[in-house]
């Protein structure tokens, strides 16, 4: 069976529209499992029928400044065998994300959006990144020996967790020109670590035009 996986603490209500985009995805059985390591815990909202959720609450917590974002992912990866799509817990999916990435999987071990588009909710400022040899982490998905590979790289370092995965593997990988993606930035509770959430990244976009182009009506949680 498919396996989100989903890294997060102290940020409910971005983990709660992730809630909403995961209950809207075509794919209609998958195992949710999430790593939450911050006090109090994130609500997990109601799941439909099909969605098995597990929460993980494991023995660290976060405090500010520090990044556990690979040692939550070691934890993930770990109850994992067969398929993982990474969806992160302040990110757009669209319904047919999940589909898109297991249509994938059928042929590679690796495979992620091959451009990353990223809209910060706090300074309506939007860039896409194409992407030549990577996908964001947000973005990719793996199994088999992707998932060996990604979780010796966050056994040895914090940061570059993506790009790294997508350097080391040897093996059968695909970036996809369709777009099911969008890194969402800024939103309220603990910050996050990656260029998106500067308030300086990328272009003005006041209005959400662009916003709206890439996700449609789901641009409506963040205007």
């Amino acid at each position: 069976m498919l396996t989100v996986i989903t890294p997060t603490g102290g940020r409910p209500e971005g983990l709660a529209l992730l809630a909403k985009y995961l209950n809207a995805q075509t794919v209609r059985e998958f195992r949710w499992l999430i790593c939450d390591d911050c006090d109090p815990a994130s609500p997990v909202p109601h799941m439909r029928e099909g969605i098995t959720v597990e929460v993980i609450r494991p023995a660290w917590r976060w405090s500010e400044g520090l990044n556990t974002h690979a040692r939550s992912l070691t934890a993930l990866l770990a109850r994992c065998d067969g398929p993982v799509v990474h969806c992160e817990d302040d990110d757009c999916y669209l319904p047919e994300h999940l589909a898109t990435m297991a249509q994938a999987l059928a042929k590679a071990d690796l495979v992620g959006q091959r451009v990353s588009h990223y809209w910060n909710a706090a300074t309506r400022r939007y860039k896409a990144i194409p992407g030549t040899v990577h996908a964001s982490l947000g973005a990719s998905s793996m199994q088999g020996r992707a998932a060996v590979v990604l979780a010796q790289i966050c056994a040895q370092q914090q940061t570059r967790l993506d790009i790294d995965l997508w350097r080391k593997l040897v093996g059968r990988k695909q970036l996809l020109e369709s777009v099911t993606a969008v890194g969402i930035k800024g939103l309220p509770g603990r910050g996050g670590i990656g260029v998106g959430h500067r308030l300086d990244f990328g272009e003005p976009d006041p209005d959400g035009s662009r916003l709206k182009a890439l996700i449609g009506d789901y641009a409506a949680n963040y205007l």
